[in-house]
């Protein structure tokens, strides 16, 4: 057609417009509803060059949602490249839900570390970008956990990746190395669209693009660089993604309120304990357990040179707490004997916000009364195992003589070849004088030898 690019320009130019009365027409509505239906909502406006944009406050304290609202600082733009992703994020509500169910677990910390740390609360939106607030995500690069860490890039920020545990997948650990990397980003290019573009595509790639627009005579600005597809649309999603939190309505979804409060306590532990145990202890399942620590990838939580930090729901890091200290009691504290904020007695600390409870777990000394059973040993808690009746377990250290092979010595005491290298950092092959750690079925008993079942 004779004036096909002409009719192209002008269909876009209109659509533009279009979207243009469309944020007009939200904003004079919610302003008039402000007048005269709610003294309690409020109608904040953010200018851009592209245009007005609002967004509607509860006022609410408790709502978490409102709070991120009122720390939004990146300027506001509008482009087709935004919409499309508004429109993307926002053409089911299912989708919505599910994103928000899985961030009521993380959010109020990573809120509360952006805050903390004088950044603009957009950055708390960033893993719904990254993974949708699934902190086992991975990606096609390998990338890993609620930020999307790369193997190299992760433990150039500490995040240790072993047989035992992935810290890109640790909700505190990885958190804090992401807003590291972002503020040291920040400080490097002087803007937060541009620190957001240098975490996706690298900070290398970036800086070689900003050197040629300078070069070039051209802006040195994140708006006028040649970026990767992914890359410029990575920012654009975030900008999509506090437009949406902005104003929900204004895109006919729903956010479900999430509250302003924390949801889960930091308890550190400096001996091995089994995942199991610790579910058993803290009246949760594995599953939930699971959710909050998703580093770990092994039943056993192993503790080497410094503690490990397990994360457990408010309500019920007190019961475990209170559970350990009573492991060598004849009951258990049930789910709702003890409220979320008792004060624990003996050594055991207020729980608060924000506060990191250190416990030295006790030396077991009788048969506890559930089916996982374990024992202390110079105040280590060795590995618990699920059996059928209650067994004493016990550990000692084995010296490898001369002629010894790991299957001899597992077949000596009832054990696996596997299990010997679990315990042992998987060493396979053996020196004379060397010392191996055995967990294996005691001879003698701990307590009464009655068998219970429960």
């Amino acid at each position: 057609m004779k004036y096909k690019y002409e009719i192209c320009i002008l269909l876009e130019f209109l659509v533009s417009v279009l979207y243009f009365i469309k944020k007009l027409i939200v904003f004079f509505t919610m302003t008039w509803l402000a007048f005269t239906a709610n003294a309690s909502v409020t109608v904040n406006v953010l200018a851009s060059n592209d245009g007005l944009f609002a967004y509607q406050s509860t006022n609410d304290p408790n709502d978490l949602w409102e709070r991120i609202r009122s720390g939004f600082a990146l300027t506001a733009y509008d482009d087709k490249e935004v919409r499309k992703n508004e429109a993307s994020y926002t053409r089911s509500q299912i989708h919505i839900d599910q994103i928000t169910a899985r961030s009521k677990y993380y959010l109020y910390y990573i809120v509360e570390e952006v805050e903390r740390r004088g950044m603009p609360l957009e950055i708390a939106l960033l893993p719904i970008v990254e993974s949708a607030f699934d902190p086992k995500a991975k990606s096609g690069s390998n990338a890993a956990g609620l930020w999307q860490f790369t193997a190299s890039t992760g433990k150039g920020f500490g995040l240790a990746q072993n047989r035992w545990h992935d810290d890109r997948k640790d909700v505190l650990a990885a958190t804090h190395a992401a807003l590291d990397y972002l503020q040291y980003l920040h400080n490097k290019f002087g803007d937060w669209k541009l620190a957001l573009a240098a975490y996706n595509w690298g900070q290398g790639a970036l800086g070689r693009a900003l050197d040629d627009n300078r070069k070039k005579g051209l802006p040195a600005s994140f708006h006028h660089l040649k970026l990767p597809v992914e890359t410029s649309n990575h920012v654009h999603k975030l900008i999509a993604i506090k437009n949406i939190v902005a104003n929900p309505a204004a895109f006919g979804i729903k956010l479900d309120a999430i509250p302003n409060k924390p949801y889960f306590a930091v308890i550190d532990v400096d001996n091995h304990i089994d995942i199991a145990l610790v579910a058993r202890l803290a009246n949760i399942s594995i599953k939930k357990f699971n959710k909050l620590n998703p580093a770990y990838k092994q039943a056993v939580i192993k503790v080497t040179d410094s503690p490990r930090q397990l994360l457990l729901p408010l309500a019920k890091a007190s019961i475990f707490l209170r559970n350990i200290e009573a492991y060598d009691k004849s009951r258990l504290t049930r789910g709702n004997d003890i409220a979320a904020d008792v004060t624990i007695v003996r050594r055991k600390p207020i729980l608060k916000a924000g506060v990191t409870v250190v416990y030295k777990l006790p030396i077991v000394r009788r048969k506890p009364a559930f089916k996982v059973t374990a024992t202390i040993v110079r105040k280590k808690l060795l590995l618990s195992q699920q059996v059928d009746d209650f067994i004493s377990i016990k550990q000692f250290i084995y010296i490898v003589k001369k002629g010894d092979t790991l299957s001899e010595i597992a077949g000596r005491y009832g054990i696996t070849v596997k299990q010997i290298k679990l315990w042992n950092s998987n060493n396979e092959r053996l020196a004379i004088g060397q010392k191996l750690v055995l967990i294996v079925k005691s001879l003698g008993t701990i307590g009464t030898s009655q068998k219970k079942t429960v």
